[in-house]
């Protein structure tokens, strides 16, 4: 195919531009056509007998050198020796900059002789940090040399890897700019803009510079992982089989699907899955979940399974799978975990029953004794005994309610939710704490912006954690004092502070708050935290918790909403 000539090679051969010199700013883009405009721009330079300094990487040159050999150029041994080529990362870099010296002291006995001088140099981007400074120095000092010699120079830069903020500084020190096509004047060339630049232009540019390093650094982080997308992906099409015959020999239950269709399942998941009394709650459960199993996140989801009663924890990754993407669900069987966690809840609840009990006691004995002395009275008085039925049903009312909220403790572990009121089971709570605090001389202050805030949940979950952290803040506080329990309500979770004016907790111990068995208390087992935080992590919530010493400390709770 016959090539087009470039415009500027024509422009070159006017008197203009061999009186007056250019330097002249390439920008290309396709490397066939930047080829067969330098190879034109070297011919037509060797035709007029002037010397041709080529600098570019050893196989393009290889390729011009080629070509002329087999041009028409008339006598083109003899002209050889005006055809000067040289490696241009050799040339050009010094130390990781760029240097103009070396071209001034090349062409410099080749101007004595007044010969007549083209250059073309496919110019590298130094790799130092100050990289615009650099180049916009040595542009300067190239342009200064070339308009004093009158020399015709083109300084070829690849568009697709250049900044255009690099793009932008070239043009102010260029006299001229072409790109595959076409040339014209750079429009921001000005003599002015070789002065040695103040300190504020040089902190603008290393600014630039940095930012530019920043994006550079982000654009490589992502083809890194773009070439682990693409490596992953061809490794799994290549060995697909293979993966398959590990997944099945795996002794956890496995499923490959494609929306509702099942592409593949190992000999696990037939066995505890697909059974017939199985599938349907199986394809059920993954009908619900669909739309939490997307953007190529790992999810996790929780899958329950009767008769015998089984957890599992669903994870969701994407693949590729056949010609498209699917999902892989590993099932991991969690039930013992859940076993244990029931027998840790269970001891907690005893620990707390039995720890209350002295003061629950202490409060049942009050109205008891109330209700015995009336009924002494009673016995030996015919007075009006409206006023004693009243007191005596009072305070049977207390010792009704004081039972009840303790054996909430003692109900078996469920995991039934329903819609609550926040409101509600905080007062409980402080009603069943209330003996405790009387005894300690603490006073339990509730703070809320409603009246009614409702979250879906296990209400005896919810209240044993509560009751765990009230009681942490009555034994952080030996001098007594005020436990404030502030509950406010944002646009989709409820929050609940629970402030005490304890002993606080130091940075270190801080850390380690839920830890499973770690505790500050000389009789303490730690896991009454532990399972307070896997309670609200349970209900899709977060637990918080933050001190100071010799103030107090702080747990905030925040808990989905449930919009009614």
């Amino acid at each position: 195919m016959q090539q087009t000539s470039h415009p500027i090679n024509e422009w070159l051969n006017t008197p203009t531009a061999m009186k007056n010199g250019a330097h002249i700013l390439y920008m290309y883009n396709e490397l066939e056509k930047y080829i067969e405009t330098a190879y034109e721009y070297i011919y037509k330079g060797l035709m007029n007998d002037s010397i041709v300094v080529f600098m570019e990487s050893e196989e393009i040159i290889t390729t011009i050198k080629n070509r002329l050999q087999h041009s028409d150029l008339q006598d083109y041994h003899n002209k050889e020796n005006n055809f000067i080529y040289i490696n241009a990362k050799d040339f050009y870099v010094i130390n990781s900059e760029l240097d103009a010296e070396k071209l001034t002291i090349l062409l410099h006995p080749y101007l004595k002789k007044g010969a007549s001088i083209r250059t073309w140099g496919n110019v590298p981007l130094p790799s130092n940090e100050a990289m615009l400074e650099n180049i916009r120095q040595y542009e300067c000092d190239c342009d200064h040399f070339i308009s004093s010699e009158k020399v015709i120079s083109v300084c070829t830069y690849n568009a697709l890897i250049t900044p255009s903020y690099v793009q932008n500084e070239l043009l102010k020190t260029h006299t001229h700019i072409m790109t595959d096509d076409t040339y014209s004047n750079s429009p921001f060339y000005n003599q002015m803009n070789h002065k040695v630049l103040s300190e504020r232009e040089l902190e603008k540019l290393h600014r630039i510079e940095q930012h530019y390093q920043c994006l550079l650094e982000m654009n490589n982080q992502l083809a890194i992982e773009n070439k682990l997308v693409k490596l992953k992906n061809d490794t799994i099409k290549q060995s697909e089989q293979k993966l398959l015959t590990i997944i099945n020999e795996l002794p956890i239950p496995i499923i490959i699907r494609k929306k509702k269709e099942i592409l593949f399942y190992n000999n696990e998941a037939k066995q505890m899955l697909l059974n017939s009394n199985q599938v349907s709650l199986l394809k059920s459960f993954l009908k619900e979940n669909e739309n939490k199993f997307v953007n190529r996140q790992v999810l996790d989801q929780l899958f329950i399974l009767n008769n015998p009663k089984r957890y599992y924890l669903v994870y969701s990754i994407d693949l590729i799978y056949g010609e498209g993407t699917a999902k892989l669900h590993p099932f991991v069987d969690i039930t013992q975990q859940k076993d244990n966690e029931k027998l840790m809840i269970r001891s907690e609840k005893k620990t707390i029953a039995g720890e209350l009990a002295a003061s629950i006691a202490h409060e049942l004995r009050n109205p008891l004794t109330a209700v015995k002395g009336f009924f002494h009275i009673l016995k030996n008085t015919n007075e009006k005994k409206d006023l004693y039925f009243t007191v005596i049903d009072d305070e049977l009312s207390r010792i009704e309610q004081i039972a009840s909220e303790l054996l909430t403790l003692a109900k078996p572990h469920s995991d039934n939710r329903k819609n609550y009121n926040l409101i509600q089971l905080v007062e409980e709570v402080k009603l069943l704490l209330t003996s405790q605090t009387n005894m300690n001389n603490i006073e339990i202050i509730i703070e809320k912006n409603k009246d009614k805030m409702i979250i879906n949940c296990d209400k005896n979950k919810i209240k044993q954690v509560f009751i765990n952290l009230i009681k942490n803040a009555i034994d952080a506080m030996n001098n007594g004092g005020e436990i404030f329990i502030r509950i406010n309500e944002t646009k989709d979770y409820i929050q609940i502070e629970i402030v005490d004016q304890g002993k606080g907790i130091s940075k270190e111990v801080l850390n380690k708050i839920g830890e499973p068995f770690y505790t500050t208390k000389a009789k303490g087992t730690g896991i009454g935290l532990m399972i307070s935080f896997q309670i609200i992590e349970s209900h899709q919530g977060t637990i918080r918790v933050t001190s100071e010493v010799d103030v107090g400390t702080t747990f905030t709770i925040s808990l989905p909403k449930t919009f009614y």
